[in-house]
């Protein structure tokens, strides 16, 4: 009879033990079918996460019992010293090993990949930000030096008809309406004839050269943005419009 009650006992362990695995297996099936879904759909995963969270903590609380439980009966068997435990004992170290090593090992690796992926996925998104910022910057700026353009050849056929002693003060009228720091006129061969602003030595250094010279011989304005060359300290210093 009490052989009979143990026989009974075990298979009662055992469909409880398979039952117990399958329910696992599927709830972890299922888990994953929410995490796919939850990559592809970042509102679900928001909406469902206490629940996902949950269900991953009882879960891993259910596992974490039933491997106390297997490691308290191996031991009591190996405490009364029955027959195999230490064999039983010895092997379940080498399945410890060979699952927990080679898990960590692709714990590892796949932590590296995901973080790198992300990184790399940062990066192109900032990347594609400072680009766009960078390409909104250079229109904005050809919007402003078109407009300056523009306003500059108005402002030469004002200044036509601004001759003599009057010259100096239609520049700075000139300049007051344009809403430039400095205005100089030159002559054909490069020559400062009168300027409004900043000193005329400073001027000098802003001299037209001689191929800007021959293009507006063609062209009625030309206009220059400085400081936008990729060369060393060039981004310390203010991009200007000429």
């Amino acid at each position: 009879m009490t052989a009979d009650s143990a026989q009974a006992r075990s298979r009662r362990l055992r469909w409880l033990m398979g039952v117990g695995l399958f329910t696992m297996l599927g709830l972890g099936m299922v888990l994953l079918f929410l995490l796919t879904q939850a990559t592809q759909s970042w509102e679900l995963y928001e909406q469902y996460y206490t629940v996902l969270f949950t269900l991953n903590s009882v879960v891993a609380g259910v596992l974490l019992a039933v491997i106390l439980w297997i490691v308290v009966r191996l031991l009591a068997r190996v405490r009364e010293g029955r027959f195999g435990s230490r064999l039983l004992l010895k092997l379940a170290f080498i399945f410890v090993l060979v699952g927990f090593l080679p898990g960590l090992l692709i714990y590892g690796v796949s932590y590296q990949f995901v973080s790198r992926s992300i990184e790399a996925w940062f990066d192109t998104k900032v990347e594609g930000a400072l680009a766009a910022g960078l390409n909104l910057g250079r229109t904005s700026l050809d919007t402003l030096a078109s407009d300056l353009g523009q306003k500059s050849r108005q402002a030469a056929v004002q200044l036509v008809d601004a001759q003599g002693v009057s010259s100096g003060v239609a520049l700075e009228r000139l300049r007051d309406q344009l809403g430039v720091e400095e205005l100089v006129v030159w002559s054909g061969s490069g020559a400062p004839l009168a300027s409004a602003g900043n000193s005329l030595l400073s001027s000098l250094q802003d001299r037209p050269s001689s191929l800007q010279l021959r293009q507006l011989r063609t062209q009625p304005v030309i206009t220059q943005i400085e400081g936008l060359e990729d060369e060393p300290g060039a981004g310390t210093t203010r991009p200007r419009v000429k």
